[in-house]
C-alpha cells in the first residue's frame, strides 16, 4: 500500500477495510486479548525500508494479520543478517 492516511473500518468478524486513495480489504484474526486500555495503535514489522501491518489494537478489540508471502521471504533474509523491528504508530 502507498504511504498516506487511511480510515480503518471493522466490517465484522475477520474483515478489516482500509480506505484511502484506494480501498483495501483484509482478513484478520480477531483477538480480544489484544485490546488495550492504552491508546489505540498500529503495529508494523519492518525489514529494511519495507513495513508490514501486523496488528491493529484498539481499546475494545485487536486484530492480527497473517504474514504475507512477501514478508515471509524478507523474514528469511532477516535471519541471515537484516534486523526486524516492530514499529508502533498511534491512531487518532
Amino acid at each position: 500500500m502507498a504511504p498516506g492516511q487511511y480510515a480503518i473500518r471493522f466490517l465484522g468478524g475477520p474483515m478489516v477495510q482500509l480506505e484511502g486513495s484506494k480501498t483495501y480489504s483484509f482478513l484478520s484474526n480477531p483477538a480480544d486479548s489484544f485490546a488495550s486500555s492504552e491508546a489505540s495503535k498500529l503495529v508494523f514489522h519492518r525489514y529494511g525500508d519495507q513495513y508490514f501491518l501486523s496488528r491493529i489494537s484498539t481499546t475494545s478489540a485487536g486484530h492480527d494479520f497473517p504474514i504475507s508471502r512477501a514478508e515471509r521471504e524478507l523474514k528469511k533474509s532477516a535471519a541471515a543478517g537484516q534486523h526486524e523491528t516492530d514499529v508502533l504508530v498511534a491512531m487518532r
